[in-house]
């Protein structure tokens, strides 16, 4: 498990992210995108599959995203991924007051994983993965997710 930023995790793919990323094309061709850990189900034995809707989303960042999704829909490429880990904020209330460190994302590039956009109509998106017989890089700790991320996995 290596916990790492945003930066690292897209260099690991041999890919520079700018400030806010969420996507970026590798030399190879491949896509490269950071999903958040709440988005991803079982979707069959062998497929986590990651859905998510941008609805209302209109940065940069996300039109970038959108781009990439729709060229990698129409010219089957390859999808690599980094799960993006909001966690939680702690507090320290032994002290004559209260220090509350907020909560940040934590980001794994999963290079076990290699998925394909099967649908996208603008909005929504859908990635399948299946993983590939590359050892387990970057996993998500058991334990370290959210109440944001655990709650978003219930629904």
């Amino acid at each position: 498990m290596y916990e790492t930023n945003l930066f690292e995790a897209f260099a690991r793919y041999k890919v520079k992210a700018g400030r806010r990323t969420r996507s970026a094309m590798t030399p190879e061709g491949n896509l490269v995108m950071s999903c958040w850990y709440g988005g991803f189900k079982r979707a069959q034995a062998e497929i986590l599959r990651y859905e998510e809707d941008l609805s209302g989303q209109t940065n940069e960042s996300t039109t970038a995203l959108r781009t990439h999704l729709a060229e990698a829909l129409s010219n089957e490429w390859e999808v690599r991924v980094i799960v993006a880990v909001e966690i939680a904020g702690t507090s320290d209330m032994t002290k004559d007051y209260p220090v509350v460190t907020p909560a940040r994302t934590a980001y794994y590039a999963r290079k076990d994983l290699v998925g394909r956009v099967c649908s996208f109509d603008g909005e929504r998106f859908i990635v399948d993965f299946r993983r590939t017989d590359l050892p387990v890089q970057d996993t998500v700790p058991k334990g370290k997710r959210s109440q944001r991320s655990a709650g978003a996995q219930r629904q």
